[in-house]
């Protein structure tokens, strides 16, 4: 059997060839595009994003959860996440649409409507799957998933360059690729294995009490990192967006490495028992915190040059954004892996009031002052928010220390 620590470096791997790719569309939109429409794309691709985190009910979780304990609910599983991919993806996405549009005074873009209703059923679906991998402790699996998904990605903007870049064109190469995830994530996880066609509300009914408090969680966590999109969208323009859109790229990349640990090291601490499960969440948090301050000290650093040479002059003043935001990666890096500790002593309700609390302290904030510290103090405010969540979590964790004693 793979050492843990081999499990580990392969996935990362995978996820650096992966985020390689997420470069790449971004390199292309950025320089095809200019900060407006690069701030429009980001902005679509959100909005399926926070349509995919309302749909998603939390599943993915509770699946993980059941998977990793019995195995053979596999075949039921992926019918039930099929049926809420497509139906929960589609309704949410509509709602995401219809509140956008309620807000927009400009003419609805029945391509915009389009690219969300499938890119949200899409990457849900896509998201149910590669999770299952992770549950069923095929890490390479998993790892073919994303890098397909990736290359998709990177192969379909391409196409989209021709016969000359526009933003729809981009938008549909999206919902493209992810369709193709999920038509080979299908094929490969239902390879050998009969699907049943009913939903079974009985199994849905197992793991919804599970699932409901990881969706709130997620949901909230979502809308904190996402909550500068939303609020320049409101009261600034689509150029300071495209702006923020750079440095939010930037960031998510950094926290591929503890996204995932978090995918492995989650069904690792369901089967630990006792004082097993405390240590090895102890471990975790000490090595992953050291490593993730120096690669943000180290992004600190090389911002500035990145920037302009990846993706142009034009896109410098996404640098300071990247500095203020840089902070919140660090504290919710360290966060993500006592929210795994919790999650597998039973999701407690105190661990989603942290993240219930977060998003809502940092939408008040945000708001009321927006219009005085602009873009870059809103990306302070979403590192201060992300230090207020990640320390509550901790000390949450010590709470829970006592039952594995």
């Amino acid at each position: 059997m793979k050492s843990l620590h081999r499990i580990y470096a392969e996935m990362l791997v995978s996820r650096g060839l992966a985020i390689l790719g997420s470069f790449g569309v971004a390199i292309l939109t950025a320089r095809m595009l200019g900060p407006a429409d690069r701030g429009h794309y980001y902005y679509v691709i959100t909005l399926a994003g926070l349509a995919v985190q309302l749909a998603s009910l939390g599943i993915h979780s509770s699946n993980t959860y059941l998977i990793a304990r019995a195995p053979t609910l596999l075949a039921q599983i992926m019918a039930n996440t099929a049926w809420i991919a497509v139906v929960g993806g589609v309704i949410a996405a509509a709602g995401v649409m219809a509140v956008d549009f309620a807000f927009d005074d400009s003419t609805p873009s029945y391509v915009l409507i389009a690219v969300v209703l499938v890119l949200a059923p899409s990457l849900l679906f896509f998201m149910y799957l590669s999770n299952m991998a992770t549950a069923l402790n095929r890490p390479r699996t998993f790892n073919g998933l994303v890098i397909f998904s990736s290359a998709a990605s990177t192969g379909m903007a391409l196409i989209a360059l021709y016969p000359s870049p526009s933003l729809n064109g981009f938008l549909c190469a999206a919902a493209a690729a992810a369709v193709l995830s999920c038509v080979l994530g299908w094929a490969v996880l239902a390879k050998g294995i009969e699907i049943p066609r009913k939903f079974d509300y009985p199994l849905f009914s197992r793991g919804i009490a599970f699932a409901l408090r990881a969706h709130v969680a997620t949901l909230f966590g979502f809308l904190m990192a996402r909550m500068g999109v939303m609020v320049i969208r409101e009261f600034g323009n689509f150029s300071d967006l495209g702006y923020w859109s750079i440095a939010a790229q930037l960031c998510d990349a950094l926290l591929v490495l503890p996204a995932t640990i978090g995918l492995l090291l989650f069904p690792s601490l369901v089967r630990a028992e006792g004082m097993m499960r405390w240590n090895e969440f102890k471990t975790t948090l000490v090595q992953l915190s050291a490593v993730m301050a120096v690669l943000c000290i180290v992004a600190a650093v090389a911002a500035h040059l990145f920037i302009e040479l990846v993706f142009g002059a034009a896109y410098v003043p996404a640098v300071a954004i990247v500095m203020a935001l840089l902070p919140g990666i660090f504290f919710i890096s360290v966060g993500s892996v006592a929210s795994q500790f919790l999650s597998a002593s039973g999701f407690p309700w105190s661990q989603v009031l942290a993240w219930v609390f977060g998003a809502l302290l940092q939408a008040s904030v945000s708001i009321a002052l927006f219009g005085k510290v602009g873009i870059v103090g809103l990306a302070w405010i979403q590192s201060g928010c992300a230090a207020v969540v990640c320390t509550w979590l901790l000390v949450n964790s010590r709470r829970f220390r006592a039952r594995h004693e």
